[in-house]
């Protein structure tokens, strides 16, 4: 809603900063900004480079997937770890595994030792985020870990304490020149954890499309588990224009019982048993739970005349049928795939 008296109190020169920037030139100033963005363009572009090319940093990675996906068959958890920044990132990943379906959660090391160890069970695998690999707090953490819990370390310090001592390693690793403090001579984090959280998006995802392989099944469950925001939103209109196909909804062939058209009364009862339709001889077709009250006589009128329904395709909408009539689903003239009926 406009508020015209808001609007007049706001003067038509705005005042220049209290403390301006050491060098206020725009130039100066998008300058810094180009060299950050730059560095972390090319810290990505280093760790595209290691995981494409270097066979120790993918087995590490595989074998790390490999450890948490044990830990999620077998009703354990990811649990991560990591102090400062590094403990945003662990929530950050937390996170972004819930609404993918993964299991996981965050411990914090200082609150580890103050009666939160109680989280983690002999099934779950953790994860220390750590950009030296020598966190002081993790370190204080490691005598207290359950004995047999597989650690793993996501550092930009693979060759690190933590590191070394670990069951495998997601290696952030980036040279020198990459680093805060030769870019712009501070270690306030900017690369490092930019390094670390990609390489966590990457393991996130990775077990997202080994535990489902469906993408359409990925995106249902990933709608199902965002409801809110705009991505539910999104999701609910994508919903509502979704139409069935009849693949989708079919009853398989294979769950139709089949008999000759001169089998006896008791092979129809067994190919009825349990059955919502069969099919007599590939000509007619009954109700399972109607077959065996109709006699022999009256059969040959009865029942559906296979070649007078209609047939439609997997792929097709389901549209246009009509309450209770029945439609063969088809690959070609020689392969039926199963039947619909209307509701």
């Amino acid at each position: 809603m406009r508020c015209d008296t808001c609007l007049h109190q706001i003067p038509a020169v705005l005042p220049s900063p209290i403390t301006p920037p050491a060098e206020s030139s725009p130039v100066s100033i998008l300058n810094t900004a180009v060299t950050i963005l730059r560095s972390q363009s090319l810290a990505l572009s280093h760790l595209t480079d290691l995981y494409r090319a270097d066979p120790e940093t993918q087995n590490n990675y595989v074998n790390s997937i490999q450890l948490m996906h044990n830990a999620l068959m077998t009703g354990g958890k990811i649990v991560l770890t990591g102090m400062g920044k590094s403990g945003k990132i662990a929530d950050k990943l937390v996170a972004t595994m819930n609404s993918l379906g993964i299991h996981a959660a965050t411990l914090h090391p200082c609150d580890a030792l103050h009666g939160d160890l109680g989280v983690l069970r002999p099934a779950d695998v953790l994860v220390m985020i750590t950009s030296s690999g020598n966190t002081p707090e993790l370190n204080q953490l490691l005598p207290y870990l359950p004995t047999g819990l597989p650690r793993i370390c996501l550092t930009c310090t693979p060759d690190s304490p933590l590191g070394r001592g670990s069951s495998a390693v997601l290696s952030a690793h980036l040279p020198g020149s990459l680093l805060e403090r030769a870019i712009y001579g501070v270690p306030a984090p900017t690369t490092s954890t930019t390094a670390c959280l990609a390489v966590g998006d990457a393991v996130c995802i990775t077990l997202s499309e080994i535990i489902t392989a469906e993408q359409e099944e990925r995106k249902k469950n990933f709608g199902r588990w965002h409801p809110g925001g705009a991505i539910g939103n999104d999701y609910k209109n994508e919903e509502d224009c979704a139409k069935p196909v009849f693949r989708d909804v079919m009853i398989p062939w294979a769950e139709v019982g089949l008999v000759d058209t001169d089998a006896d009364e008791l092979e129809i009862l067994r190919a009825a048993a349990g059955r919502r339709w069969v099919c007599v001889g590939n000509e007619k077709l009954f109700k399972g739970h109607e077959l065996g009250q109709i006699s022999r006589k009256a059969g040959a009128a009865a029942g559906l005349a296979i070649n007078r329904l209609r047939r439609v395709g997997p792929n097709d909408e389901v549209a246009n049928v009509g309450r209770g009539e029945i439609v063969l689903v088809v690959k070609d003239m020689k392969n039926t795939l199963g039947l619909y009926e209307g509701n």
